[in-house]
């Protein structure tokens, strides 16, 4: 008799439970699956944050070792620093010599063997070498220096010569101008001191040309071997 009085209470409350669910079931469902969605939103939200602290801390101890090497470097470098030896710095370019003109050598140098010169008809030596040229082409300064003298010979034309350094001097001889220097004149390398004539007697028989010396300590020497860095007696 209790037996049946059980059953028939449980099946009263599975007939409320199903009247129930025909009108509120979906309430239910929706209110589960929210609350799965809150769940889960919670678990998502602290495992990013505990993902997040993860590269902070080894960021923090990269930076911590990478200023321990900065440290360690820099320590290096002082090391270095008191080690080295200073390094020397020129404080001025190297003493040269350029081609005062653009052109070929028609004439050697020949201090010591005399040379047949046709418009004369005499042997001379030849203290310097000739440049050919068109007449008219700038002359430069061969070298930096100060122009010693302008001034014009019956043998050898319109002449400028110009001091150098270390006892060097040249000369640019059978000029048709000379306008742009005059005595005294401090002069750079590759300057404009005159134009290319024909003026030297000897030569004026040759095509238009400069006749151009080098001298150190007033003795000629070939300009061929000063525009390589050597004369035959001293290395530039």
């Amino acid at each position: 008799m209790q037996s049946e009085k059980f059953w028939d209470k449980v099946r009263k409350a599975y007939q409320r439970y199903d009247r129930m669910m025909e009108k509120q079931g979906f309430y239910v469902v929706l209110g589960v699956c929210v609350l799965v969605i809150v769940i889960s939103a919670v678990y998502t939200f602290r495992l990013r944050n505990e993902t997040v602290e993860i590269p902070q801390v080894y960021e923090e101890v990269q930076s911590a070792g990478g200023n321990q090497n900065a440290q360690t470097l820099q320590e290096a470098l002082i090391a270095s620093q008191a080690t080295a030896k200073p390094l020397s710095v020129p404080t001025e370019p190297p003493f040269s010599f350029v081609q005062p003109v653009s052109g070929v050598t028609i004439r050697q140098y020949s201090a010591d063997e005399p040379q047949f010169f046709a418009a004369v008809n005499a042997w001379q030596i030849h203290g310097g070498i000739d440049l050919q040229a068109a007449y008219g082409t700038p002359v430069v300064a061969s070298a930096a220096g100060t122009v010693e003298r302008v001034w014009t010979s019956g043998e050898m034309g319109l002449c400028v010569s110009i001091l150098h350094r270390d006892g060097y001097s040249t000369v640019y001889a059978g000029l048709c101008d000379a306008s742009y220097v005059q005595d005294g004149d401090p002069v750079y390398q590759g300057q404009v001191i005159g134009h290319v004539g024909n003026g030297v007697l000897a030569e004026s028989d040759a095509e238009p040309h400069l006749h151009f010396e080098v001298r150190r300590d007033e003795k000629a020497i070939d300009p061929l071997l000063v525009f390589l860095g050597i004369d035959k007696n001293n290395t530039l």
